[in-house]
């Protein structure tokens, strides 16, 4: 297990953009490898791409979902970003809630971070009224299975194949696998 120092996890903030993007992209490259062609992977355009998506901050200033950034000795290294389930767009405790996506940078695999992380995700959706969260994660990623399921998420048997990332440039990839995981609070 990785030896890390002091971890917060905290709301995000704009000026945690880069930080997160670097740890988006970062969790994508290593736990994707093999997944996802590499020349996507490895492209300038995935990471410009998703850079400027955080920049933009639209994720910002939204009653109805949160970032939290995961710190280490005050440097974000991660993130979860939880809200109201996209599929049926309800909020309040009258629906399910969800958590969008949960990066780490790599080197922190096995540190904690993402424990707490998750934490403090399901936190804010059980304090929003959220009885019950799902979340969708690539069928073939095992290691992100196995987090998910220690944390107390299972399968609840729905599959879908996503399209993948567009990125310019760069082929549209094979659609890919995914599973929905929930669980209640």
């Amino acid at each position: 297990m990785p030896n890390v120092g002091h971890i917060e996890v905290r709301p995000a903030v704009l000026g945690d953009a880069d930080a997160l993007c670097d740890a988006h992209v970062a969790g994508w490259r290593v736990g994707y490898r093999g997944l996802f062609p590499d020349a996507l992977l490895d492209s300038d355009e995935f990471d410009s791409g998703r850079r400027e998506i955080w920049r933009a901050g639209r994720w910002l200033d939204n009653a109805h979902q949160q970032v939290f950034a995961a710190v280490v000795d005050g440097d974000v290294l991660g993130f979860a970003h939880v809200g109201a389930e996209r599929e049926h767009n309800v909020v309040n405790g009258s629906g399910r809630g969800e958590l969008y996506g949960f990066y780490n940078q790599p080197s922190t695999w096995g540190s904690g971070l993402a424990v707490a992380s998750m934490s403090a995700a399901e936190d804010w959706l059980w304090r929003h009224g959220f009885t019950e969260a799902t979340l969708w994660v690539l069928r073939d990623n095992p290691r992100a299975r196995h987090f998910y399921e220690k944390a107390g998420w299972s399968w609840n048997g729905r599959e879908s194949l996503w399209g993948g990332p567009t990125v310019p440039g760069q082929p549209t990839p094979s659609p890919i696998a995914e599973v929905q995981y929930s669980r209640r609070f």
